[in-house]
């Protein structure tokens, strides 16, 4: 009988502290390891999905196709990345912007 072996990668704040070159870095492997299926050194890879965490609005552009937007502990909008910065959640808008005026509060 053979077993089947499917991992979902977890990437938390991938790009947190790093500059836009490094950042861009980073978020194309994380795309590349994804749509090519392999690893580093280029042998098959078994990744069936990724997770990213991330509050930079270049990893959510360039390194992820769907998104949740998570806000006091529950999902407030789910969408495809294009649909990001033109959704009208205000939650979302307001991050989106960086706007102070919103409903999130500091």
């Amino acid at each position: 009988m053979q077993q089947l072996v499917v991992l979902v990668l977890l990437y938390d704040e991938p790009t947190a502290g790093l500059d836009p070159i490094a950042s861009t870095v980073v978020e194309d492997l994380i795309r590349s390891v994804h749509m090519k299926g392999e690893d580093a050194l280029g042998k098959p890879g078994n990744i069936a999905s990724y997770v990213v965490v991330t509050h930079q609005h270049s990893t959510i552009r360039r390194a992820v196709d769907r998104l949740l937007f998570l806000y006091e502990g529950k999902v407030v909008w789910q969408g495809m990345t294009h649909e990001f910065t033109t959704s009208a959640n205000p939650i979302v808008k307001q991050f989106a912007s960086g706007s102070l005026d919103g409903p999130i509060r500091y």
